[in-house]
Order: structure tokens, then C-alpha cells, then sequence
């Protein structure tokens, strides 16, 4: 307990009263410093302190009407700046004193909220950040490093079908903001995934199974609407977080190209949402209409690619949502329906298809 004589100012009288203060059970007690009688009592709880040069103020009321004055050499100077402190303790100083385990929980909670909003960021920001020429830029490398990955396993560009099936896409309008570049690689796997800026990978396991011009063209579509819509930018993007996250923090701008193109060996484990599929798949069909080819060819490639499910890979593909693709074949027929067209074959793509084949 301290005591000692100071001044206090009432809030209703211009002049202050000594008095004597008394410090204990969490309160400021204030007597009158003539006869000692009680005047009044204030929580340490909601009291704040101020030192203006030698002098120290204690105020009593959040108003700050109320308040004590009293210099430094006064006893009550040491200790009281400490006890209205620990009284109000800060959001800092609250947390400090719980548990270490609450602690070290909070943290963990709060450290994963704000990575996974940061990863959820990142592909919204990338997408604005990088140009398109930049994203094409991307995708080439991505597509050279994709083929000298396959080449380890004994897999090889089909040269002549890379070209036809180049010519076949030539014929369809599939983007008017990138360039549509199709490579054919020579594997049986059921599958084709569209990288950043136009670039499409199709295995020759997919090409097989399609038995018409307009399955083929759906392909395309659908891969183009991949692109066209950045799905692939978004998903590399949010796979290479990590590595863009540490660029970002050391300002290393030409670290997020290189977060993307380095993170190449997770691109056949990348998977889109079934939302992006649908959009795919919805926007695919709505380029075959503007392209004068039969929507019914979407309904035509679900359904031969789909024979054998078991051999559907679960990837950044065009059946990369094998789970639902009952639902995507009735998607298609609805569109079908909604949108009729009149009987009408693309001779040029049928010759190019025949070739192919």
C-alpha cells in the first residue's frame, strides 16, 4: 500500500484539494489530506496515466474531468503507472497471460487462416499481374519442359498428327485473345490438358477413342475454354503458392514466371473444380455454335472417352472430373436441346479428321 499527499481535481471546482491516496483492493481511494476523512473511491479498472515532463497524472474518469497531480518525487509515482496497467492490460498483454497451449493454438489458427487467404489471393492478383504475352511466355516453357519430362518415359511428339491436328484447330476459331498451339504426343493415356497461353497437350490414348470431326472439335473447345478463361494460369498459380509467396516476400518479381514454370512436375497431379469444368464444357459448346460445328460432338467425346472410366486419369484433363461426368453428359444435352441446330457437317474439318486418323 502507498500513501502519500497530492492534488485532486473534482471536476466541479477550478481549485484542488490535497488529499491522501490509498491504493488497495483494485481501487484508488482518495481522503482528505486535513482530517483524513474518506472523499471517495475509483476503480483501478477504466483509470488512466499520463507523465507530462515531471509531472504525473492519474485520470479517474474516461471523461478525464476527475484526475490526481503530483510530481515524480512522490511515492505513489513508482508504483501506481504499473498498477492502472496491469488493471487495463492491452489485447497484447491479455493474450500474454493465458496459457501457453491456448497460445501456441491461436497462432497456429491465425498462421493458417492468413496462408490459405494468401493462396486464395494469389491466383486473383497473378491473374492481373502477368500480360498475356508474359503467359504465353509461360506456357511455351512449360509445354518444352512438359515434352522433355514425357521423354524420360519413352514418350515422343507424333510430328505429322501434331501437324494435322494443328491444321484441324487453324480451321476453328477458338480464341481471339491467344494463339492455339496443339501438340500430340505419342501415349495411350485417355487425356489432353490446355498450360497458360494457348498451349494444348493431347495424348494420342484420347485421339483414338474420338470417332468424329465434332468430338474432336469439343476437345478443343473445351481445352481452348480452359485457356481462354486462365483456368490453367489459376490452378498453376494456386499449386506454386508456396514459391510465390517467398518471391513476393523478397520482392522478386521474375520469381513468380519462375515459381510456375519450375513447378512443372506437379501439373499431371493439377485438378480444376467442378465449376471450371462446367464453365469448360459450357463455353466449349457455345465455340462450336460459333464455329458452325455440331454441339451434339461434346456428347459424342463424353461419351467414347467415357467406355472405359477405370483408365480415366484423375489430372488437369479434359476428364479430370470423372466423378461427375454422368451429370456433364446430361449438362450436354440440355445445352443440345436449348440450343437446336440445323443438320450441317464441316467438310474441311471432316477431310482434315480423316487424314488424322
Amino acid at each position: 500500500m502507498e500513501n502519500c499527499t497530492i492534488l485532486y481535481f473534482d471536476g466541479s471546482s477550478a481549485r484542488p484539494s490535497q488529499v491522501r491516496v490509498l491504493l488497495f483492493n483494485g481501487r484508488i481511494h482518495i481522503h482528505d489530506g486535513e482530517d483524513d476523512h474518506f472523499l471517495q473511491s475509483f476503480p483501478l479498472k477504466g483509470s488512466s496515466y499520463n507523465q507530462v515532463g515531471f509531472t504525473h497524472y492519474v485520470y479517474l474518469d474516461t471523461k478525464g474531468l476527475q484526475y490526481l497531480e503530483f510530481t515524480g518525487e512522490h511515492p505513489l509515482a513508482e508504483g501506481i503507472a504499473k498498477q492502472i496497467s496491469n488493471a487495463n492490460p492491452s489485447l497484447v498483454q491479455d493474450l500474454m497471460r493465458q496459457k501457453t497451449v491456448i497460445l501456441v493454438t491461436l497462432f497456429i489458427l491465425l498462421g493458417v487462416g492468413l496462408y490459405f487467404f494468401i493462396i486464395t489471393l494469389i491466383p486473383f492478383i497473378g491473374t492481373k499481374v502477368i500480360g498475356v504475352q508474359e503467359e504465353i511466355r509461360i506456357g511455351n516453357q512449360l509445354r518444352e519442359m512438359t515434352i522433355t519430362q514425357e521423354a524420360t518415359f519413352g514418350v515422343t511428339i507424333d510430328t505429322a498428327g501434331t501437324h494435322q491436328l494443328q491444321n484441324f484447330a487453324d480451321h476453328l476459331k477458338l480464341s481471339k485473345r491467344y494463339p492455339i498451339r496443339v501438340t500430340l504426343l505419342k501415349r495411350n493415356e485417355v487425356n489432353a490438358y490446355a498450360l497458360p497461353g494457348g498451349q494444348i497437350v493431347v495424348y494420342s490414348g484420347i485421339l483414338n477413342k474420338i470417332k468424329t470431326p465434332e468430338a474432336l472439335a469439343a476437345l478443343l473447345a473445351h481445352e481452348s475454354t480452359h485457356v481462354n478463361e486462365q483456368h490453367s494460369l489459376k490452378s498453376l498459380l494456386r499449386s506454386a503458392a508456396n514459391g510465390i509467396i517467398i518471391s513476393v516476400i523478397f520482392s522478386d518479381a521474375t520469381g513468380i514466371s519462375g515459381a510456375l514454370v519450375s513447378n512443372v512436375e506437379n501439373l499431371n497431379g493439377l485438378r480444376y473444380s467442378r465449376m471450371l469444368e462446367t464453365e469448360a464444357d459450357e463455353k466449349g459448346m457455345e465455340l462450336l455454335l460459333k464455329n458452325e460445328v455440331s454441339v451434339d460432338g461434346m456428347r459424342q467425346l463424353m461419351k467414347t472417352t467415357l467406355q472405359k472410366i477405370e483408365d480415366i486419369p484423375s489430372s488437369l484433363s479434359f476428364l479430370s472430373s470423372h466423378p461427375l461426368t454422368k451429370e456433364r453428359i446430361r449438362n450436354a444435352e440440355l445445352f443440345i436441346k436449348k440450343h437446336p441446330q440445323r443438320p450441317t457437317t464441316r467438310e474441311d474439318l471432316k477431310i482434315i479428321f480423316q487424314e488424322l486418323k
